[in-house]
């Protein structure tokens, strides 16, 4: 039976835990291309380009999701789904990857070296034209009442990730970078093939009279990514460095990322009992409740000159952003009409991520 957006009456949960799994792949990738960036342009002698690829990183990832969400909403429209779209993302990804990997291990063998900075960048890119048009989908594997829902499955998942990615980095520096790049296209490619199996009775043709908005309102969903994009990056980027400058110095913990940590582990446990709160207010209370506490907590964590009381207004500055993750996704879908799904997603994730990249390059 195909699941489509008009005859769910249930959650999906085998297809959302399918874009659990790919979720959580991409978290994996990013985390080890973090790491591993930085050491193999030195090893390669192109610390040089270092500012430019975090530039590239920020442009891609602002307008990459769009494009690709356009191009979803084109393939929905002339063949039915978007697949193709995801398939091919998967694929360059994985294969890069992989090319990677070769160029790592083989320097004795052959020297591709000079390619290494336009993989890079092809693989910011291809894992990017993927992301949004696999995220889109989560509105035909729930109904609307179930998707904060869903939504709190993705942020436990990512977060519960981020959270723990000093043990990550530890996992992936034991690997080396060698194994760790071929590892990773390996994932990507199981994880990939598990969600396109899991969905592969999904119509992606949705229901217009049924659809919550007849005409897309971008602006919404602009002002949605923006603000939610902020928040999240002050809370992993800025956050750590108002705990860590505090007078008293009386915190136990004295490394930057296991604040981050206690914050998302924080976001990651509230997310899913939230759900059920965005189920009785809606979509929008929700984000504006998460958006305007998380800012308020923050604000007290930047003027409160001790550090326990800081720790605690940063850890309640986690539960409002997981109200906010939860909220904020599922009310762009709500402002996108049927047939700019996918795009309006690439929207949302492109101006979540803006805010992130103009603090990276500010900090470069």
């Amino acid at each position: 039976m195909e699941a489509t957006a008009s005859n769910q009456s249930k959650a999906n949960w085998n297809q959302i835990y399918g874009l659990m799994a790919l979720n959580a792949a991409i978290v994996i990738s990013w985390i080890a291309y973090h790491n591993y960036q930085p050491k193999v342009l030195e090893l390669f002698h192109f610390q040089e380009l270092s500012f430019f690829l975090i530039v590239a990183q920020a442009v891609i990832l602002v307008f990459i999701p769009i494009v690709a969400g356009w191009i979803g909403d084109a393939m929905i429209k002339k063949n039915g789904n978007s697949l193709v779209v995801f398939t091919i993302g998967i694929s360059v990804t994985a294969m890069v990857f992989m090319c990677v990997a070769f160029v790592v291990g083989s320097t004795d063998m052959i020297d591709l070296t000079r390619a290494l900075p336009v993989m890079i960048v092809v693989w910011l890119i291809s894992m990017n034209i993927f992301h949004s048009p696999a995220n889109s989908m989560l509105e035909l594997f729930a109904p609307a009442r179930r998707l904060p829902a869903a939504m709190a499955m993705m942020v436990l998942t990512t977060d519960l990730l981020y959270a723990f990615e000093p043990v990550v980095v530890n996992i992936v520096d034991w690997m080396g970078p060698v194994i760790t790049f071929a590892f990773g296209g390996v994932l990507l490619v199981v994880t990939g093939y598990f969600f396109k199996r899991t969905t592969r009775n999904v119509n992606f043709t949705r229901n217009a009279e049924e659809s919550t908005a007849k005409e897309s309102s971008f602006m919404p969903v602009v002002v949605a990514g923006l603000a939610f994009g902020l928040v999240d990056a002050i809370i992993k980027e800025i956050l750590p460095h108002w705990l860590m400058s505090k007078s008293d110095v009386a915190l136990p913990i004295h490394t930057e990322g296991l604040f981050v940590s206690m914050v998302l582990i924080t976001a990651a446990i509230a997310a899913w009992p939230l759900s059920f709160q965005v189920d009785k207010i809606g979509e929008r209370k929700g984000i504006a409740i998460g958006l305007i506490g998380a800012l308020v907590s923050l604000g007290l964590v930047y003027l409160l000159p001790f550090a326990y009381p800081s720790l605690v207004f940063a850890l309640i500055a986690g539960v409002f952003l997981s109200l906010a993750s939860v909220s904020a996704f599922p009310f762009a879908l709500k402002n996108l009409s049927v047939k700019n799904i996918t795009i309006g997603t690439g929207i949302f994730f492109g101006c979540v991520e803006l805010t992130a990249g103009i603090i990276q390059i500010y900090r470069a």
